[in-house]
């Protein structure tokens, strides 16, 4: 059975939004619809961080494989890997939306949608993720277990 992660109709997607109503809201919606395995974000519209998203996602992902995850989240995992820190608290802080517009970042494309359509949501923008040489190698390194 091929991993849902190597699944194309699952590719991770990115978005920034609008939403017409308030953040909580979306937020609640997004828990009653993602599974343990999923990730749906709401992220600080910062340039910075698009960068980040797929890569902190596949090591957030990584670590979940290994049972080796900080948080009880994937979704928390891969909030901490982009704010580039294991605190949650720092990382809701430093990264975590907090306003109407904001970043919404999802492990597959049919559950961004589905949150879009559920809280008439409106999509400013698609923010193509790409994974560069540099994210590669980081990733690399997070799959390299300590055997003591």
């Amino acid at each position: 059975m091929e991993d849902e992660f190597f699944d194309h109709s699952a590719d991770p997607c990115a978005f920034i939004v609008e939403s017409a109503t308030a953040l909580d809201d979306v937020i609640e919606q997004s828990k009653k619809l993602a599974k343990k395995s999923d990730v749906i974000i709401a992220i600080k519209e910062k340039k910075d961080v698009e960068k980040r998203l797929l890569p902190s996602y596949i090591n957030a992902y990584l670590r979940y494989k290994e049972d080796a995850m900080h948080s009880n989240s994937l979704s928390l995992e891969t909030l901490m890997f982009v704010a580039g820190t294991m605190n949650i608290g720092n990382a809701i802080e430093e990264i975590a939306a907090n306003n109407k517009r904001f970043i919404l970042f999802s492990s597959k494309r049919s559950l961004a949608q589905s949150l879009i359509k559920k809280c008439r949501i409106k999509k400013i923008k698609e923010i193509k993720l790409v994974l560069d040489a540099d994210a590669a190698s980081e990733v690399a390194m997070t799959a390299i277990k300590d055997d003591k």
